[in-house]
């Protein structure tokens, strides 16, 4: 069972993952018939929580409770930390576990799938 303290800045990952638990709720009940055939930009200026937001209307990520419920029974430990980043084109999440005997594994899961992509552990 995969636990969920602290991050390194809790606040920031609270309110994303609040954000992308709430997105659902806001989506129109009938599919939008004009979708943007290209991916959603990452401007330098633009918040992370906003441009995940965007992402998640454009159905290009899951969101964050998916991919987390997906990988629970794979991996077990703690999440000290995940990002969304944009790499060679996909949206991925970046996850850190710490297991039971502090070995820290990175996750990279496909945002828009929910697919592990690769794991790395840290020596």
């Amino acid at each position: 069972m995969l636990l969920f303290p602290p991050a390194k800045n809790p606040a920031r990952l609270l309110a994303l993952a609040l954000c992308l638990s709430m997105v659902p709720a806001f989506l129109p009940a009938q599919p939008v018939l004009a979708q943007s055939a290209s991916p959603t930009p990452v401007p330098e200026e633009e918040d992370d929580q906003e441009t995940a937001r965007k992402a998640l209307e454009n159905k290009e990520i899951l969101p964050l409770s998916t991919v987390l419920a997906r990988i629970e029974g794979e991996f077990t430990g703690d999440v000290v930390e995940i990002e969304l980043e944009r790499k060679r084109g996909a949206w991925v999440y970046e996850i850190e576990i710490i297991d039971a005997d502090g070995r820290v594994r990175d996750i990279d899961v496909d945002a828009r799938t929910g697919d592990v992509i690769t794991i790395e552990f840290d020596e």
